[in-house]
């Protein structure tokens, strides 16, 4: 008896531990996701805010066509607001987050009373909100008005809103910030200046005459206004200011809230005249942004000539279309090697599940939420999962392609009412509807497929894999389930989940085999109008490049970084398959440590447009490909640093201190570019014939070949099916 009730008490004692440690784990995450925020939630969405049957992109790219006319007359003035509606960019997105409050800049105009998009609350005299609710705001209007911002030696930002600050002096850096919105996204022009500034009378006597847009990265999937984090853009963009350049932003060319390029290229012009009309035409305007702040200069390079003379594009990627070919490989692939492989223990290695997924691996990192994961399987009486080392894919791509692909996933739902979240589908596919089309129910098509691919062939070729773990992956691998089917993610708090104990980093309901290993899973068709699509509207760099620009990252491929290495090849690889040389395009490259390159690449860009105008004889004197170490000191520049298998030539100097990996569908056949969306699919004895296979001998393998490639296999020596060239 008393034995019992010790361990009734042990397990008492147990509970109370675990229910406390839960609870400070779910404020704790809740917290971390700006779950307990007290905005205002958009609370209903227009009726015909989903269009059905519309049509793919079929129109003329970007860079053929004359915009039209802005008929808007810019400047804005002070206490007015900017265009809502996009000049050539579709129609206005609904559902839209107000997010004014969020970047300090107040509640945004009431523009309706009938209950759509955010309520607007009276405030009372000290600017506090009230319940009282005077309007509704569905775009996210603001006011333009104007700020100072000035900063000691310790570069604290303080800010003064409408007039000169009067603790600022002329020794400390002041700045002339203008905010409003234009396109419905918040701008920002900021402009150093002198205590003589007055708001109608600008001093630019400290301005040097010229101009950077500041792009700005992460991954957004629309249907948001963002955060205008005005601090941090000063503090980011400091060495520019000392020099006396102007900046302009958008959080429409921050793809944290959006991928949709057209409407980025819209709002830059906007944005860009508004300066112009304010302060004058500079002599030249530079691009400067990281990830997603970086692929929009090579994409607005191709689309919008002349809306920057150059750029620095950081730890940059070609486009967002093409990266997701691989990324929504990497869920397929890792469940794959966890659950339904033939040989898992092989799989366990993250060097050797790089012999399929092509990316990064590290043999002492945890694969991400792995603790969480084998947490809930224990709970569950299930046995952990063993790893050793993790890949770029379950490390820094897991959750990341779901939040593009899945339909019923929103990180910010909490911003949303339970009925816009139903209402919505919330893909980038649906954020770029004007490009992909829409189905029946006014849901995006998906442009990716994943039909013929042969997962691993080159490890095959190579005798890194055999032919039964070839065999095994491509008739398991499967897909993805059509969008009108999808299920919400199982993330926890992250998914808006109710319990911890049905978190899993895969959702096997949207695999095409629902986790379950079959004979011959059915492989993702894609819809190649859509694909065409994304071609044909510019969202997919074909290496169309005539200005300077200066590919800048530090490595960080040993830290399994999703910004890889080798995504600067497949910029240089498309540039030289377009032009047939490269003329513009310097790649630099640093020791982690070293991150000032971004701003040695920046100078370096200053001169090259200074000296000649940025001509391509300005990229051998100023900016020719090189390497430095973690101090900034050269390794090596030149024309062959960068060589390597890539391109067939012996390795580089650089290519040896920073190595390139690949992604799965370059180890399925696919060249360097990797932009191949649909590949041509060829039968299985027209692949032998052409040596598709060489140097392996496969004619006793002929008879697997066609039960496991029943429709043919990818022929990546011949062009991609969605390219118009």
């Amino acid at each position: 008896m008393r034995l019992l009730k010790r361990s009734l008490l042990i397990a008492f004692a147990l509970t109370l531990l675990l229910t406390a440690l839960y609870a400070t784990l779910h404020l704790y995450v809740r917290d971390k996701l700006k779950l307990n925020h007290s905005y205002p939630l958009v609370e209903s969405m227009p009726a015909d805010a989903l269009r059905a049957n519309l049509p793919a992109y079929q129109g003329l790219p970007p860079w053929q066509q004359q915009r039209p006319r802005d008929p808007f007359p810019f400047p804005i003035a002070f206490g007015d607001s900017g265009p809502a509606q996009a000049l050539f960019a579709g129609d206005k997105q609904y559902p839209f987050m107000c997010q004014g409050l969020d970047s300090g800049l107040g509640q945004p105009l009431v523009d309706n009373q009938q209950g759509l998009g955010t309520p607007v609350y009276q405030q009372d005299d000290d600017g506090r909100l009230t319940r009282q609710i005077i309007g509704y705001s569905q775009d996210c209007l603001l006011p333009t008005r104007l700020h100072y911002f000035y900063s000691n030696q310790q570069q604290d930002w303080q800010r003064s809103d409408d007039q000169l600050p009067a603790a600022a002096d002329d020794q400390q850096l002041l700045v002339r910030v203008e905010s409003g919105t234009i396109n419905r996204f918040i701008y920002a022009l900021f402009i150093p200046t002198s205590r003589q500034d007055q708001r109608e009378q600008p001093d630019l006597s400290r301005w040097n005459g010229k101009l950077i847009y500041h792009f700005k990265g992460a991954i957004g999937i629309g249907f948001q206004q963002g955060q205008a984090r005005l601090k941090r853009i000063l503090r980011d963009m400091r060495p520019a200011l000392e020099k006396g350049y102007a900046i302009v932003y958008s959080s429409g060319n921050e793809t944290d809230n959006h991928y949709n390029i057209l409407l980025q290229e819209d709002t830059a012009l906007r944005v860009k005249q508004q300066f112009i009309s304010r302060y004058g035409r500079p002599e030249y305007t530079l691009g400067f942004g990281d990830s997603g702040g970086a692929l929009q200069q090579y994409l607005l390079a191709q689309n919008r000539p002349g809306l920057i003379q150059g750029g620095v594009a950081i730890v940059a990627y070609p486009d967002m279309t093409s990266q997701i070919l691989y990324g929504l490989d990497c869920p397929l692939l890792e469940y794959y090697f966890d659950h339904l492989a033939e040989d898992k223990t092989f799989w366990q290695s993250a060097a050797n599940r790089n012999l399929i997924s092509g990316l990064a691996y590290h043999p002492e990192f945890s694969a991400r939420a792995q603790s969480i994961e084998n947490a809930t399987r224990l709970l569950r009486l299930e046995k952990p999962l063993q790893r050793r080392g993790a890949t770029e894919c379950n490390y820094s791509w897991r959750g990341t392609v779901q939040m593009v692909n899945n339909p019923r996933f929103n990180t910010h739902y909490a911003r949303y009412s339970n009925t816009v979240q139903q209402q919505n589908y919330w893909t980038h596919w649906q954020d770029n509807r004007d490009v992909y089309g829409t189905d029946q129910d006014g849901r995006a098509p998906v442009p990716w497929s994943n039909q013929g691919v042969q997962y691993g062939l080159n490890a095959w070729k190579k005798g890194a894999i055999s032919a039964r773990q070839f065999f095994d992956i491509n008739r398991k691998i499967g897909g993805w389930q059509p969008q009108q089917v999808f299920q919400p993610e199982r993330y926890w708090l992250v998914s808006g989940a109710s319990s911890l104990l049905d978190f899993s980093p895969y959702q096997t309901a949207n695999f095409s085999h629902q986790g379950q290993a079959m004979t011959l899973a059915p492989r993702t068709p894609g819809n190649l109008a859509a694909a065409r699509g994304a071609y044909l509207s510019g969202n997919v760099f074909q290496g169309r490049l005539t200005i300077p620009l200066i590919d800048v990252r530090v490595y960080r491929d040993d830290i399994l970084d999703i910004h890889h290495s080798w995504a600067a090849l497949s910029s240089r690889q498309r540039i030289l398959d377009h032009n047939g040389e490269n003329l513009y395009q310097s790649i630099w490259m640093a020791e982690r440590n070293y991150k000032q390159i971004r701003w040695d690449a920046f100078t370096a860009l200053e001169q090259w447009l200074d000296h000649d105008g940025g001509q391509p004889s300005g990229r051998a004197l100023f900016a020719q490909d090189r390497c430095v170490d973690r101090h900034g000191q050269l390794i090596a520049s030149g024309a062959d640093v960068w060589h390597g298998n890539w391109n067939q030539q012996a390795t580089g100097r650089c290519s040896q201190r920073f190595p390139f990996f690949q992604s799965s569908r370059q180890v399925a056949g696919d060249s360097a570019a990797a932009s191949t969306l649909f590949c041509l699919r060829i039968s299985i004895d027209h692949a032998i014939r052409s040596g598709l296979y060489q140097p392996l001998d496969v004619s006793d393998y002929r008879q697997q070949l066609l039960q496991t490639f029943p429709d043919g296999v990818c022929d990546y020596r011949q062009p991609d099916l969605a390219s118009p060239q």
